[in-house]
C-alpha cells in the first residue's frame, strides 16, 4: 500500500458499540463478509477483524479500514490507509497469529498479498506481476468466481508460520496452477509450478503436515483427455521443493482425496472417496470411502476402506455406488477425533436432478445453451462415527432444506467427487459453515445454514449439531432480518456472532447470540 494514514490503539473510542457485547461500523461503502473472520488461538475465539472500504477520497482513490476486536467486540485498533479504486480485495485469512489480505489491481495487473499481525500491525507485502495473457486467462477461471459475496478460495493457512496460495495459471500453452508459500515469521516466499508431463494440470491443495505440502494433482495428456491420471505432490514447507510424486493407486484401488486432517497423533491422514482399479475418476461410480495416512516421503502408513456395499450400507441406504437414498452423494468437510478417541466425519449431501432451466435452453438452442441439463440439489448433514482404526460405527442424517445449483454445459457427465469439490471451492454451495472443538477435545460442534418455511416462522436458521457425553444434540437460532447479507462466526463457547450489513445504511452490525 501507498500510503498508511495510521495505526493506533482504540480502546478508548467512543463510537458506537465500543463497550463490547455488540458492534455498529458506520460508513461502509462496501464489504465481503469473508474478509471478515474470528482470530482464534487453537480453537479459542481471541477477537475480531473486519476489513472494508471506509470512503471514497476522489475518482482515483478509496479509503481502506482494518479493523480489530477483542472478543467481546471491544475495538483495540482500527487501520486506514489510502489506495487505488481499482484495488478489490479477494480472499482474507488468519493462521493464528497473522492475518493476510490478497488484493487485486485490475489496471496494474497485480496481486498483493498484504501480512499484518494480530495487533494490526503491518508486517510484508508480496507482489506479483501479472501478464496480460495470465490476466485473461485468471479472469476466465479464478477471477470469474466472484459473486455478491467474493466467493473465492485461493488461501490456506499454515498455524503460526504463513500462507498457502493456489492459483490456476498459464505456462507456455499448458493450462497449470502456481502453488505460493508466504511466510508470516520472516519475508520468505517461495512457488511451485508443475513440472512434469501433461498439457492441463488441476491442484488442490489438501493440507500441510509435519512441514509437508500435500497436493492432489490431476494430469491430462492433452487438452481433449477425459480420463486424467491422479498423484499426490509433496512439497517442503520450508523452500518448495518436491519431495515426492505418487500415484494415487493404493492395493488396487485408485483413491481420489478429498482433504487431509492431522489427528492426535500429528500424522497425515488423507480422505475420500476410491474407485475401482483403472477408474476414470471423471466420470466413474465410486466403490467407498477410505482413509490413506501418509508420511514425510509419500508412503502410505495405514489404510482402510469402508465400502459402500458391504461396511457403509449397515447404516446407511445406499442405492447405488456413492449414492445414499434421498441425500445423495456425500462431500466430507471436516474429520474430527474426541477425547474418547471416537473419530468423527462431518459430511453434506449433494445429487443430480434435473434442470428444467438446462432442458429449456438446451432444446431452444439445439443443443448449445452452455447450461447442463442436470443441475445440483445440496441436501442433508450427516455425521459419521468411526472407531480409532476408521472403521465405521455409526451414521446420521440431518434434514435440512435444500437448495439448488446450475451446472455448466457437460457437467451432468462428472463424477460426484468432482462435482462435490466444485461446488465447495467454486459455488461456495454448502451450507455447511466451521466445527468448533473445546480445548479438552470433550464436546464440538458443528454449524451449518437453513432455511425453513414453518407455521409460526419462514426465514434463515443457524445450527449447530453438538456432541456432549457420548451423545448428539441440536440447537438452532433464527437468523431473518431486513438486512442486505446476513454472516455467522465462531464466538465463546455456546455463543456465536452474527454479523448484519445493510447496504443501503453503508452500516455493518454485530452482536452475540447464544447456541449450544
Amino acid at each position: 500500500m501507498r500510503k498508511l494514514l495510521f495505526a493506533t490503539a482504540c480502546m478508548l473510542l467512543t463510537a458506537a458499540g465500543s463497550n463490547g457485547q455488540t458492534l455498529s461500523i458506520e460508513n461502509v461503502q462496501k464489504v465481503s463478509l469473508r474478509n471478515t473472520d474470528a482470530i482464534k488461538e487453537g480453537t479459542e475465539v481471541k477477537g475480531y477483524y473486519f476489513f472494508y472500504i471506509s470512503d471514497k477520497i476522489d475518482k482515483k482513490t478509496n479509503e481502506y479500514t482494518l479493523q480489530i476486536t477483542d472478543n467481546n467486540l471491544k475495538k483495540l485498533k482500527d487501520i486506514k490507509f489510502e489506495d487505488s479504486k481499482d484495488l478489490s480485495v479477494l480472499e482474507s485469512s488468519f493462521n493464528g497469529t497473522d492475518l493476510i489480505f490478497l488484493m487485486y489491481n485490475s489496471k496494474d495487473r497485480t496481486f498483493e498479498h498484504q501480512v499484518f499481525g494480530a495487533d494490526g500491525k503491518k508486517k510484508f507485502s508480496y507482489t506479483r506481476e501479472l501478464s496480460k495473457k495470465e490476466k485473461r486467462f485468471l479472469e476466465g477461471t479464478y477471477l470469474e468466481m466472484a459473486d455478491e459475496e467474493d466467493t473465492f478460495k485461493g488461501l490456506y493457512p499454515v498455524q503460526g508460520k504463513g500462507f498457502i496460495s493456489n492459483m490456476p495459471s498459464r505456462e507456455a500453452k499448458d493450462y497449470t496452477f502456481q502453488i505460493d508459500y508466504f511466510s508470516t515469521e520472516s519475508r520468505k516466499q517461495w512457488t511451485y509450478i508443475p513440472d512434469m508431463e501433461g498439457k492441463k494440470f488441476v491442484g488442490d491443495v489438501l493440507g500441510v503436515a509435519n512441514n509437508v505440502v500435500y497436493i492432489e494433482t490431476l494430469i491430462f495428456g492433452g487438452f481433449l483427455d477425459q480420463k486424467p491420471e491422479s498423484m499426490i505432490i509433496g512439497l517442503s514447507l520450508d523452500n518448495g521443493k518436491k519431495l515426492f510424486e505418487k500415484k494415487t493407486d493404493i492395493s488396487g484401488k485408485r483413491f481420489y482425496p478429498a482433504s487431509l486432517s492431522n489427528l492426535d497423533n500429528g500424522k497425515a491422514i488423507l480422505f475420500g472417496e476410491y474407485y475401482s482399479d483403472g477408474a476414470n475418476i471423471l466420470k466413474d461410480k465410486t466403490q467407498g470411502f477410505a482413509f490413506i495416512g501418509m508420511d514425510e516421503k509419500g508412503n502410505v502408513t495405514s489404510e482402510k476402506f469402508n465400502s459402500w456395499e458391504s461396511d457403509m450400507s449397515k447404516y446407511l441406504d445406499v442405492k447405488s455406488k456413492g449414492k445414499i437414498a434421498d441425500f445423495g452423494f456425500m462431500y466430507m468437510h471436516s474429520i474430527i477425533q474426541a477425547a474418547d478417541g471416537n473419530i468423527f466425519a462431518i459430511g453434506e449431501g449433494y445429487k443430480k436432478v434435473a434442470s428444467a432451466l438446462g432442458i429449456a435452453a438446451t432444446v431452444l438452442s439445439r443443443g448449445n445453451s452452455g447450461i447442463s441439463t442436470a443441475k445440483m440439489k445440496i441436501t442433508d448433514m450427516i455425521v459419521l462415527r468411526f472407531d480409532k482404526d476408521f472403521a465405521i460405527k455409526a451414521a446420521t442424517i440431518y434434514d435440512k432444506n435444500s437448495n439448488n445449483i446450475e451446472l455448466p454445459g457437460g457437467y451432468e457427465f462428472v463424477s460426484g467427487p468432482l462435482i462435490g469439490k466444485m461446488i465447495k471451492y467454486e459455488y461456495g454451495g454448502f451450507d455447511y459453515n466451521y466445527t468448533k472443538q473445546s480445548s479438552d477435545k470433550s464436546t464440538f460442534s458443528v454449524y451449518y445454514s437453513d432455511y425453513v418455511r414453518g407455521k409460526d416462522y419462514k426465514g434463515g436458521t443457524f445450527n449447530a449439531i453438538t456432541y456432549a457425553d457420548g451423545k448428539f444434540t441440536t440447537d438452532k437460532i433464527n437468523t431473518k432480518s431486513d438486512a442486505t447479507r446476513t454472516s455467522i462466526l465462531p464466538a465463546k463457547q455456546g455463543q456465536v456472532l452474527v454479523l448484519d450489513y445493510y447496504k443501503k445504511a453503508k452500516k455493518l452490525d454485530a452482536h452475540f447470540e447464544k447456541l449450544d
